[in-house]
């Protein structure tokens, strides 16, 4: 959106230059406007760039987020399934076994 919110600003600096640069030679001056319309172009031309580079970089930040929460997932979902197999299988024969005879060794 801010990127987009350039291109008003900078179609106008661009007529503009355009309109003067259509006058006749003798009403063709290089004065102050002639450099400050220059100058506008270039700097709305440089935010532009600016925004499409901090564009690209929080695009390459997303998908690299999203690789991880993907990663983050698959994570979750095998240990899920760990303490399933855990509470099903394990506890039940840890239940069936007999722990009269146990001392631990500080006793």
């Amino acid at each position: 959106e801010a990127l987009r919110s350039k291109d008003g600003p900078m179609k106008v600096a661009t007529t503009r230059f355009a309109v003067r640069a259509k006058r006749p030679n003798v009403e063709q001056p290089r004065d102050y406007v002639h450099g400050g319309l220059l100058s506008e172009i270039n700097d709305i031309s440089g935010s532009q760039e600016a925004l499409k580079q901090q564009n690209a970089s929080a695009e390459e930040t997303l998908q690299r987020l999203l690789k991880k929460k993907e990663s983050m997932e698959q994570d979750i979902a095998i240990k899920k399934k760990s303490i399933q197999i855990d509470a099903q299988q394990c506890l039940r024969l840890r239940n069936t076994l007999s722990w009269r005879g146990f001392r631990h060794a500080g006793m």
